[in-house]
């Protein structure tokens, strides 16, 4: 008896090493994102060199879809160094997109929406991690109702129509709801899968680390079209 509840205690120190792990990295990606969107948007010659170059957006449009697609076909066979290397240059791209954040919100409502945020992931993430029902099916769910979200909004912006920015945002806020539970237990799924495989958890931990940021950027963002707009 003593035997198994020591290896029940190890197995639960293990996995909660590896979650503490993975969203640590989390934090620091954001870390680097509001870092570089708050040292560009504080130098108003970066900013215009930035933002009068339609090319320079062209290429970090095309290296944040290419991270993506690396992170995701080639995370089992990569280095974890390489993977970290890529979770924090997209981190840094996406912080060159923030950057432009400042200008249309105030930093009180950024600061507001930042708090939000993190207290909806968080009830989220602890969903994610303590229920016993299997999110897949909601996951998929989640992710067919996000490229439908995507599809809508190229549309919109093509063709010139109008969007209700507060029913869209609620939206996106009940999709990632379902997406950021789902990535919580999909990362203690993929604990269990690699267990013992040292290489692949540090793999795995920068991966759920990139898809948590994800999730928590997406939040932010509504969050904040929500509290811009009712300001307005």
């Amino acid at each position: 008896m003593e035997i198994y509840e020591q290896s029940k205690s190890t197995t639960k120190t293990s996995l909660q090493s590896h979650m503490t792990k993975t969203f640590l990295w989390m934090f620091a990606g954001l870390a680097v994102t509001f870092g570089v969107a708050a040292y560009i948007n504080s130098n108003n010659q970066l900013m215009y060199d930035i933002y009068s170059s339609s090319y320079l957006w062209i290429v970090m449009m095309v290296a944040q879809f290419g991270v993506v697609i690396a992170l995701a076909a080639r995370i089992t066979k990569m280095k974890p160094m390489t993977a970290r290397i890529l979770f924090f240059a997209y981190a840094a791209l996406t912080g060159v997109t923030f950057s432009v954040l400042g200008l249309t919100y105030e930093l009180g409502t950024i600061g507001l929406a930042f708090a939000m945020a993190a207290l909806y992931f968080g009830s989220l993430a602890v969903i994610g991690f303590t229920t016993k029902r299997d999110l897949s099916k909601i996951g998929t769910i989640a992710i067919a109702a996000l490229f439908a979200m995507i599809v809508y909004s190229f549309i919109t912006m093509i063709f010139g129509l109008s969007m209700n920015i507060f029913v869209y945002s609620i939206i996106g806020l009940v999709v990632f709801a379902g997406l950021t539970a789902w990535d919580v237990q999909k990362m203690k799924k993929l604990y269990y899968a690699y267990e013992g495989d040292e290489q692949m958890l540090n793999n795995l931990s920068i991966y759920s680390a990139f898809e948590l940021y994800l999730d928590f950027i997406n939040i932010f963002l509504y969050i904040l079209r929500i509290l811009g707009n009712n300001r307005d």
